[in-house]
């Protein structure tokens, strides 16, 4: 018998995209899943539309307490020895859990693995791939992960044992509790990644738009929390990493349409690390075009 794998469903009030994302998972041709989908106190009708599964899933309702205290309830209640974290508005592609148990089970010194996955909007058709170099994804990949987050949720099958040492989803943060797990494990087991896209990650949405500086104050708990962890590294690689974050949210205040915001996390970011070439080159653009922001954000878009 193959080893076990527990598929974490954490739902909410996405009902005909959560049943896309079960049947995704029944579709697999990897045959000892068990998946699990928590239903975090979604008010349409997820419920009617997931019992009617019956024990093809374990279904679990709970009351509203966010994405990271779903996905704990069902780490708890996992029985695998595997266990994947799929967002229900996500999918995977039908060798998603065969192909990543493979590696797995053939790399034992990696602790959790990570695929390419395919940008999707809200009709299935792809838009984009995120794809990481194979350098980039594999082996200690913790220093590369502090400079942002480029491990993809919902392509993450990790080893249960290891969530067993690192503890599970901190759920006093939402937006980067990815970004915090992704480095808790990296600080304490190499990284697998397969060069192939077996998920689909739905891309649609401005929900983070609305709550930049909310997801901004989020990310710099996390780098926090890792050099807190982490006190031999460095203190410029911790400055380095906070000037990504305030790079990252100027570009993000840009499209959104904030062009003097986005000039004041570039200030910001420089003061952190004047040395970035891509900082500098950013806030230079905002002198050449001044105020024009369909200038600025042409520019930006390379980055």
């Amino acid at each position: 018998m193959n080893p076990k794998v527990s598929i974490i469903i954490p739902a909410y009030n996405k009902a005909e995209l959560t049943v896309k994302t079960v049947d995704s998972v029944l579709r697999q041709t990897y045959n000892n899943i068990e998946i699990i989908v928590v239903d975090d106190g979604s008010t349409d009708d997820t419920h009617q539309r997931l019992i009617s599964y019956g024990d093809k899933i374990v279904y679990i309702h709970k009351e509203n307490g966010g994405a990271c205290s779903a996905r704990n309830l069902g780490i708890k209640a996992a029985k695998g020895e595997y266990i994947g974290i799929l967002d229900c508005d996500d999918l995977y592609l039908p060798e998603k859990v065969e192909i990543s148990v493979k590696y797995l089970e053939e790399n034992m010194e990696a602790g959790f693995v990570s695929t390419v996955a395919y940008l999707i909007d809200e009709t299935e058709q792809v838009q984009g791939i995120h794809c990481l170099g194979r350098n980039k994804g594999t082996g200690w990949i913790t220093k590369k992960l502090l400079a942002g987050n480029f491990v993809c949720n919902s392509t993450v099958i990790v080893r249960k044992s290891c969530l067993d040492l690192v503890g599970l989803f901190d759920e006093t943060i939402f937006f980067p509790a990815d970004w915090d797990m992704w480095l808790r494990l990296s600080e304490n087991f190499k990284a697998g990644y397969i060069n192939v896209p077996l998920s689909m990650y739905r891309t649609t949405g401005s929900y983070l738009a609305r709550h930049l500086d909310q997801s901004k104050k989020e990310e710099l708990i996390v780098l926090e929390k890792a050099f807190k962890r982490n006190t031999i590294l460095r203190e410029y690689l911790k400055n380095k990493a906070v000037s990504n974050v305030y790079r990252r949210y100027s570009l993000n205040y840009l499209f959104c349409g904030d062009i003097n915001k986005s000039r004041e996390f570039l200030i910001m970011s420089l003061r952190k690390y004047l040395l970035s070439p891509k900082t500098l080159f950013l806030f230079l653009c905002t002198i050449v075009c001044g105020g024009r922001l369909s200038s600025v954000q042409r520019f930006f878009k390379r980055f």
